[in-house]
């Protein structure tokens, strides 16, 4: 399990990393101190884990700015994200939460404590991971396999056509945003880049509508982005 350690003490990463050892003997760190760097290594290196160190209302502008990052950590990717509180402050915990963090946990943490929470949060952020059916069926999407159908035949898609697809599928009924579908898709770097986009969301809806100047699957919500208005969703 790869996890990245952001901006947390070296000791403290490195206890946590050795009470993760004992339930993922294969636990791989991965380590960001800025917020630039973080949401590179979010995208480049799809982590399993982050776990990310919330300072004391005492360091100002770093506490504020942790928050920020929860909230465009989410914005990039659906990764289950603990953060590791210095203080046990409420108000600093249920921030966190509502900004995107899965869990909290508090720097004088329990060794099983730490286990037990990020058991939980990888079952319950890994529970889609089966089929989404669609559109009554017309569409079908396999997370595990990476496979596509339409109308029950297979579509081949590209890498950057299949991020795309599957971000919309997982978020059906709801618009995603121009800016939302770059940055999960091609990485932080990218969130002006709406031509890209375009681009290959037309070049998706070759290989799934069948009238591609009329689609009937991916939606336009104009000057905002796509939507996927599924009749129905099964996963």
């Amino acid at each position: 399990m790869k996890t990245l350690f952001v901006g947390l003490p070296e000791e403290i990463s490195r206890y946590i990393l050795l009470v993760l050892k004992v339930r993922w003997p294969g636990a791989v760190p991965v380590h960001a101190r800025e917020e630039e760097e973080t949401l590179h290594l979010v995208h480049s290196e799809q982590p399993h884990l982050v776990v990310l160190h919330l300072p004391g209302q005492s360091d100002g502008s770093t506490h504020e700015e942790r928050f920020g990052l929860i909230a465009r950590i989410r914005e990039l990717s659906e990764v289950p994200l603990i953060s590791v509180g210095e203080t046990d402050d409420v108000m600093d915990k249920v921030k966190a939460l509502e900004t995107g963090a899965d869990e909290w946990i508090s720097a004088s943490f329990v060794p099983m404590e730490v286990i037990a929470k990020v058991n939980a949060i990888m079952r319950r952020c890994h529970n889609d991971e089966g089929v989404s059916s669609l559109m009554d069926g017309r569409l079908a999407i396999d997370h595990a396999t990476r496979h596509v159908y339409v109308d029950g035949n297979p579509v081949k898609l590209t890498p950057i056509q299949y991020e795309i697809l599957s971000h919309l599928v997982k978020n059906s009924g709801r618009v995603c945003t121009s800016t939302e579908l770059l940055q999960r898709v091609w990485g932080p770097g990218y969130g002006d880049d709406k031509e890209i986009l375009k681009l290959s969301v037309h070049r998706l809806r070759s290989r799934i509508e069948k009238d591609p100047s009329d689609p009937e699957i991916i939606l336009n919500e104009r000057g905002v982005g796509y939507i996927i208005r599924a009749t129905n969703s099964d996963r």
